[in-house]
């Protein structure tokens, strides 16, 4: 059995230049296994989907305040639509059900592993990605948004059922209590991984991997603007993310990998800013 299991749950976004830059930087250079949890629905002809060691396929819904109706009480639904026009209610409804399907089917192949990748189809890798070593939980630093990064995770998988039991703390929660609190995705997660004694456990890493999107990516939530200056499919969600990735390497590796879109993009978005800075209000 392998070290580690990457896990990527979602919609399959980012495209085939995406899932290349996953497949060279994670899945080979760590010798991993892969797991896609997405809709049954999934075009079978996509790479991402080829290379895949394990398929944790689900039904399409419409609308997902059904599942929480199904496993949890309508508490979890009002809490988490306490974090409308946040992302919680948009985009968190269906990330946070997608570790629960993982939680109450797959934890036992989960287990096998020493350590799990929990991630999305759509992080681009600038770098390789290092081979933790450990009982930690690694998240690499930025986009906390008051609580905690939520799109990447090395971890333990001792730790596997307390990481993915975010649905049972939500229901548990006073919901009265939260009226004063910003919920979001990021500061839900801090609030879990805090309660599960989980949060000592974070150790916070140089970013190697930015938000990537394709024009005709389905999104819930934040539509991405900026494009690449020699890739005009291949688009970034996050600048900020984006800028700290291309800053974490080592700039001889894209010449050697020819990467020259990465390069021209972060240029051009560091003298936007060096510019902007002169700007007069």
């Amino acid at each position: 059995m392998k070290d580690y299991l990457v896990i990527l749950a979602g919609l399959p976004r980012g495209g085939e230049k995406t899932w290349q830059s996953l497949k060279s930087k994670v899945i080979d250079y760590l010798d991993a296994d892969l797991a896609i949890c997405t809709e049954k629905n999934i075009d079978k002809s996509l790479m991402i989907y080829k290379f895949a060691d394990y398929l944790w396929l689900f039904d399409e819904r419409k609308d997902w305040s059904t599942y929480y109706l199904e496993h949890y009480s309508h508490k979890a639904i009002n809490i988490l639509k306490k974090g409308e026009g946040a992302g919680l209610w948009e985009s968190g409804v269906v990330h946070l059900a997608i570790k629960d399907i993982i939680l109450k089917n797959y934890v036992d192949i989960i287990k096998k592993y020493k350590y799990v990748i929990y991630s999305r189809f759509d992080q681009f890798y600038t770098n390789y990605h290092p081979p933790l070593k450990g009982n930690n939980i690694w998240i690499p630093k930025g986009e906390d948004y008051f609580g905690i990064n939520d799109r990447h995770a090395v971890l333990n998988t001792s730790y596997i059922e307390k990481y993915l039991d975010i649905c049972s703390f939500i229901d548990n929660l006073d919901e009265e209590g939260l009226d004063e609190i910003y919920l979001n995705c990021e500061t839900i997660y801090k609030m879990q991984l805090e309660n599960y004694d989980l949060l000592d456990k974070v150790q916070r890493i140089k970013r190697f991997q930015f938000t990537s999107a394709l024009e005709s990516d389905f999104t819930r939530w934040r539509i991405p603007k900026y494009g690449m200056l020699l890739d005009k499919k291949l688009k970034i969600k996050y600048p900020d993310e984006f800028v700290e990735a291309l800053k974490n390497i080592n700039f001889l590796e894209y010449f050697k990998f020819k990467n020259y879109d990465l390069i021209l993009t972060y240029k051009y978005l560091k003298l936007r800013r060096f510019l902007g800075s002169f700007k007069k209000y």
